[in-house]
C-alpha cells in the first residue's frame, strides 16, 4: 500500500485493507484494523458510500417485521433452520 506523509497526517490507500465493522460501547460504528501484534486502530467512518464485501460466513442479511439487519445467521447461533 502506498503511504503519504504530510506533517502530522499520514495516509494509506484503503483498497485491500482488511478489518471489521464494529459498534463501540458509545454506539459509534468504526472500521477496526488489527496489526500483526493484535493491536488495532478504530477508524471513524466518514466516507459516504464506500463499497464493502462481507466475507464472514457467520453473517446474514435478515429481513423481518422488526426491520432489516446485518446479523449473525441462525445456524451460527446454533438455531436450526425451519
Amino acid at each position: 500500500m502506498e503511504t503519504t506523509d504530510s506533517g502530522n497526517l499520514t495516509q494509506e490507500q484503503a483498497v485491500g485493507a482488511r478489518g471489521c465493522l464494529i459498534r463501540t460501547i458509545d454506539d459509534r460504528v468504526c472500521f477496526r484494523v488489527y496489526d500483526h501484534n493484535r493491536d488495532f486502530v478504530d477508524y471513524e467512518i466518514t466516507h459516504h458510500d464506500c463499497e464493502i464485501v462481507i466475507i464472514d460466513p457467520s453473517a446474514a442479511l435478515v429481513r423481518c417485521d422488526a426491520g432489516d439487519f446485518l446479523d449473525y445467521s441462525l445456524e451460527s447461533m446454533g438455531i436450526a433452520k425451519n
